[in-house]
């Protein structure tokens, strides 16, 4: 066995044996978008076959989070371990998404026509943008406790004392004042203009102790953009607050609602 060999097979174990031991395999992708490496965290069923595809979501961190958050705060890699289902977790640190990250489910075997996307908080929104840009290639997308706040009422929002640690990385996202970005970043906008033969299927819960003054109101004001629009959509207003204690829990209910919509 020549060297390179051995040294693959060896990495190969080490990673395989990391999952078996309920880990999350960590990996890197360039990204175009941002013209650095990103590392990305992923999330494989049990007996994890690579001859077959499988359904695959997106699951995106909040501000100040990392790819690691939902394994290390929550049981997320328990509760979908059985499932027939890839779970990747992008690090996008506080850009917003507002620049399309780099697809890593290139390296696995994905049903293209079940994907979903979701996320928590600055995820949430993320979430729910990319969606409704690319419904072509999201059928489902799901948010907790989302950001849907911005950019909408981003001059609002940063008069707010829980607000102002976000000023930075929000002017950074979506610019000083109102202009064509902000606009194309909108998720009122994009629902008003999206296609929706082609929507994907929203699902939304935030909590009624939210800390984040006006978070509730904007979730009720976009759930009635979607009804309005005819996007297929629901969203639940649950107890609790802007936390990994609420996150924890909701998860669950949004991955089962995925797995019904997308039926796998």
């Amino acid at each position: 066995m020549t060297r390179v060999t051995r040294v693959f097979v060896f990495i190969v174990s080490a990673w395989m044996t990391t999952y078996s031991q309920g880990g999350m395999i960590v990996d890197s992708i360039a990204s175009p978008a941002v013209g650095v490496v990103k590392k990305f965290g992923v999330l494989l069923p049990e007996n994890y076959d690579a001859s077959r595809s499988y359904p695959v979501l997106y699951l995106l961190h909040g501000h100040d989070g990392s790819c690691e958050d939902w394994t290390g705060r929550t049981t997320i890699a328990a509760f979908v371990r059985s499932m027939p289902l890839i779970v990747i977790l992008p690090d996008a640190e506080n850009s917003w998404y507002v620049n399309a990250f780099a697809d890593p489910s290139k390296r696995f075997h994905i049903d293209s026509t079940k994907r979903g996307i979701a996320g928590l908080s600055m995820g949430g929104y993320g979430a729910i943008l990319y969606a409704l840009k690319r419904p072509d290639l999201f059928q489902f997308a799901g948010s907790l406790s989302g950001a849907f706040f911005f950019p909408t009422f981003l001059g609002d929002s940063l008069r707010q004392p829980v607000s102002r640690g976000l000023r930075k990385s929000l002017q950074a996202a979506f610019g000083p004042e109102p202009n064509a970005h902000r606009k194309g970043n909108d998720v009122f906008v994009l629902a008003g203009s999206i296609d929706t033969s082609r929507a994907p299927y929203i699902y939304m819960a935030a909590g009624i102790q939210d800390g984040f003054k006006g978070f509730l109101p904007v979730h009720r004001m976009f759930a009635d953009a979607l009804r309005v629009a005819g996007i297929p959509y629901e969203f639940h207003e649950t107890r609790g607050g802007h936390s990994w204690k609420y996150w924890e829990r909701e998860i669950r209910p949004l991955v089962g609602r995925m797995r019904e919509v997308l039926g796998f």
